[in-house]
């Protein structure tokens, strides 16, 4: 009897577990469905990223030394002549101007340091200076000024930096000649500015009437002294031959610049000059002939624009000959020239490549409006790397979504500091992102 009992008790047992199976798996998984759609918004926020939308530049560059190559006329001067120039490195000069004077005789120096004294005291009679206050401030200054460019001469030295070395010499012997006239304006008797004034003219005219002196036979760029590789490699030739493409190689290959001779001058015809330097090959394809590209003065820290003439592969790297007609620091001088070649630029919208998006053949990106959802904006791509990408900013055109239309329309972009969804793939038009 009490096994029956405990057999039917058993029984109502399993029933009850049954029934509230029924019962709560249902609700159980109703509420959890509830739940999983009302909190799926909120989860899916946490999985999108954003970012604000700025603009830049984008480019790509390369820091190369490249060979100068101009079109100029070259002046043989004899070594042992004693030469006043009256022109400076890279000053315009005129047909006919006169660039200096060749002193060959005592009488010659004389004339010209005479000259020089009564100049130095015309200007001091005109700015009411003493001229025993002028004569010590300006040797301290010329002495001072000396002391520091000897010391950088002989760092120049040490680094082999002999281009400077050359630079700097002729600085010294500038101040020097300059200490030596201030020196001896002192034994110049005293006279009254118009007595200093005949006499300059006299001296003038004499000088005027000597034969020793240098005039310029064409206009254009005054540049003293000379490397011997002027006119060797031609100006704008599409292929250099076997001889100019050896010689050119061992100027860029080269870790200095050519010695500068100062044995003669050179008259820079225009502005218009050639820079060829060496790239690597996979730079090729962005110097196409007659392509506009440029180059940063790395001194001056500007970009120049230039046009491409011509490129021509060598083994694992390539040449590319560049056309300029605006003057870098140092081109009509300098025959390896450093730059930064910039082939590539684009100024625009700066946002990451993953935030690209395509919809319904257009492609986009989700902007995050005021009211926190996410709308897909066409965008117009103006260039990119590996990582950045540079939208147009502004209204662009695209085609009309009708069929069979071929019509553009002007539509509204991203702009600058908008929110942006850099993760797309995790969204959907509409969707409430915060």
């Amino acid at each position: 009897m009490a096994s029956i009992n405990r057999s039917k008790t058993g029984k109502k047992k399993s029933k009850t577990y049954i029934l509230m199976l029924v019962l709560v798996v249902p609700v159980v998984v109703i509420v959890s469905l509830y739940f999983s759609i009302r909190l799926n918004p909120v989860i899916s926020q946490f999985r999108i990223k954003t970012d604000i939308v700025d603009i830049g530049t984008l480019e790509t560059s390369t820091e190369v030394d490249g060979v100068v190559i101009r079109d100029e006329s070259v002046y043989s001067l004899t070594d042992t002549a004693h030469i006043n120039w009256n022109v400076s490195n890279g000053e315009k000069v005129a047909r006919q101007q006169k660039l200096a004077d060749i002193l060959v005789s005592e009488s010659d120096q004389s004339l010209m340091m005479e000259k020089e004294m009564i100049n130095m005291r015309i200007e001091m009679l005109e700015s009411d200076e003493d001229m025993s206050t002028f004569s010590e401030e300006a040797v301290a200054q010329l002495e001072n000024r000396m002391d520091h460019i000897i010391s950088d001469l002989a760092q120049n030295i040490q680094q082999n930096q002999y281009e400077l070395v050359y630079k700097n010499r002729y600085i010294i012997d500038e101040l020097a000649q300059q200490l030596i006239t201030i020196e001896a304006s002192k034994e110049l008797p005293e006279m009254s500015l118009e007595e200093l004034r005949n006499r300059q003219e006299q001296i003038e005219s004499k000088m005027d009437s000597l034969s020793n002196k240098i005039r310029a036979d064409v206009s254009g760029i005054f540049s003293a002294g000379t490397d011997g590789l002027e006119n060797i490699i031609p100006l704008t030739e599409e292929e250099l031959n076997e001889s100019e493409t050896k010689t050119l190689w061992e100027i860029l290959n080269s870790s200095s610049q050519p010695e500068i001779k100062n044995h003669g001058f050179r008259i820079i015809h225009d502005h218009h000059w050639t820079y060829i330097a060496q790239i690597p090959a996979d730079y090729i394809k962005y110097y196409e002939p007659n392509m506009r590209t440029w180059v940063r003065d790395i001194h001056q820290n500007r970009l120049v624009r230039g046009k491409v003439l011509n490129t021509q592969k060598m083994d694992n790297n390539a040449i590319v000959s560049l056309e300029f007609n605006v003057p870098l620091e140092g081109w009509h001088q300098k025959r390896l020239l450093s730059t930064e070649l910039v082939p590539r630029q684009f100024e625009g919208l700066l946002v990451p490549v993953s935030s690209l998006a395509v919809r319904n053949g257009k492609t986009g990106v989700f902007r995050v409006d005021l009211n926190g959802y996410a709308v897909f904006m066409p965008v117009e791509e103006l260039g990119r790397d590996d990582e950045i990408v540079v939208l147009k900013e502004g209204p662009i055109e695209i085609m009309s979504d009708a069929e069979n239309d071929s019509d553009s329309q002007m539509v509204e972009t991203i702009r600058r500091y908008d929110q942006i969804i850099i993760n797309p793939e995790n969204v959907q038009e509409g969707q409430r992102v915060r």
